[in-house]
């Protein structure tokens, strides 16, 4: 292997403005470290807990509910979620008056504040966190209530690196829907485990839907559902099915419990708050019709899990993390700043609408900001670099058919973003000794490390794929 790796010419993205997909060139030389500090190595942090993590009811396991700190309140009523709504109280109630931590703006990122209705409160370390319930200790599982405005995606990135965490932005009926089957586990819900829906758009050898997406996720996963002979209902939409239609009628007659769908995802128009807000992330099919509630007004999602493989599917944020590492005035980056500028911090429709149905999503996997066709593959050795993703949506949620929690099945993702942050610090040190080729190393790897990082689950951590029969 050469120590220097291949530079692609231009950048391309999973982004849809309605016109195309931005894509620009990469410049010769680029910023690599000093926009964003990361304290230490940033990864998967200490050696495995004697106990089985996927089992959140275990007191050293355990859940736990995170909430905008409120001043107005006592530390007994901030200890016991009184201003939280009453279907998140009922949650609470349910499991057994699970811990309750709070977000301050004056803590620094990676800490918690948790109040006891008898002894005085501790900002908690998450970064370093002693798993369970009891007193000084941070749960393994924690769902965020509250919008991106309200308690920041950073803190979910953060968080995701020693935790297995999930977030719901819901209110009035939307929340009680989820809240209910959550707590019913989704009983008399049926999707079907066997009959796993793969929905992949191809736009030809120049665009990042063939050249990664479809054959580095798609594909790939894909190729383990077809190896399964459980799966006998397991169905593939690509080329020209690939579209909103047929979509929408697959998942109206099979009703699977796992949705994949790789694409571009609608950023666009810039220029229209309204109408980019209303259709932020939402899949674009082979035909750049973008996919409405139109499309699946024959569906209910009843306990399924979708992963969307495209830009912002899971939402956006006000200001984008990749800010500063490509020039200003490239289209990526006035792509970029413009959806911050537009939509601001927030949940994507789609995904709001699917978990607050009146028979609900089980969760929603997807991005916050763009990924690149540059970071999903090594571009030394052209390794695809997709495995671990592909292992945490196939061999983890149906490894046995155990019914594995979604955080649980996604922890190795957030381990190789903490692994390649840790090689970019690397590669940052070895320019200071002018090694040849670290500059393009610093990037790439500070890029992977991000789009590993963005990735969010919408909805509670601790569920899983519908029971086999």
């Amino acid at each position: 292997m050469n120590d220097e790796i291949e530079r692609p010419r231009e950048l391309r993205v999973n982004a849809w403005t309605g016109a195309g997909s931005p894509q620009q060139p990469l410049p010769s030389r680029t910023p690599w470290a000093q926009m964003e500090k990361v304290a230490g190595r940033t990864q998967w942090l200490g050696p495995p807990i004697p106990v089985d993590e996927r089992d959140w009811t275990h007191p050293d396991v355990g859940w736990g509910l995170v909430l905008p700190d409120n001043d107005a309140l006592s530390d007994a009523e901030r200890a016991n979620a009184d201003d939280a709504p009453p279907a998140i109280r009922r949650l609470l109630q349910k499991r057994a008056n699970a811990p309750v931590l709070r977000w301050r703006k004056g803590l620094q990122q990676g800490y918690l504040r948790r109040y006891y209705t008898a002894s005085t409160p501790q900002d908690l370390s998450a970064q370093a966190p002693n798993p369970g319930i009891g007193k000084g200790r941070i749960p393994r599982y924690l769902l965020i209530y509250a919008s991106p405005v309200e308690i920041p995606w950073a803190l979910q990135y953060a968080l995701n690196m020693s935790t297995f965490v999930g977030r719901l932005d819901l209110t009035g009926p939307a929340l009680d829907h989820y809240v209910d089957a959550l707590i019913g586990d989704w009983a008399g819900q049926t999707c079907n485990p066997r009959a796993p829906l793969v929905w992949s758009v191809d736009h030809g050898q120049n665009d990042i839907t063939w050249l990664i997406m479809a054959r580095a996720v798609a594909g790939k996963l894909w190729e383990k559902f077809e190896n399964n002979g459980d799966l006998a209902k397991r169905q593939k939409l690509n080329g020209a099915t690939a579209t909103r239609e047929e979509l929408g009628a697959a998942l109206a007659e099979h009703s699977p419990a796992l949705v994949v769908t790789t694409s571009h995802g609608m950023t666009g128009p810039l220029n229209d708050e309204a109408a980019l807000r209303a259709q932020l992330g939402a899949p674009v099919d082979t035909n750049h019709a973008v996919l409405g509630t139109q499309q699946l007004n024959g569906w209910q999602p009843s306990g399924a899990i979708w992963y969307a493989h495209a830009c912002c599917s899971a939402g956006s944020d006000d200001v984008s993390r990749y800010m500063g590492l490509l020039p200003e005035n490239g289209t990526i980056s006035s792509l970029l700043n413009g959806i911050a500028k537009a939509a601001g911090a927030t949940v994507a429709p789609l995904p709001r609408n699917l978990l607050g149905a009146e028979k609900p999503l089980r969760a929603f996997v997807g991005h916050v900001e763009p990924t690149f066709d540059w970071t999903l593959r090594d571009p030394a050795n052209k390794q695809v670099l997709t495995h671990v993703l592909c292992a945490a949506l196939y061999d983890k949620l149906y490894e046995r058919y155990e019914r594995n929690p979604i955080g649980w099945a996604l922890q190795k993702v957030y381990k190789e973003a903490g692994d390649f942050y840790a090689a970019w610090q690397d590669a940052v040190r070895a320019i200071d000794k002018n090694v040849a080729g670290m500059r393009d190393f610093a990037l790439y790897r500070q890029l992977v490390a991000m789009d590993r990082q963005t990735l969010v689950i919408l909805g509670d951590p601790t569920v899983t794929l519908a029971p086999v029969d």
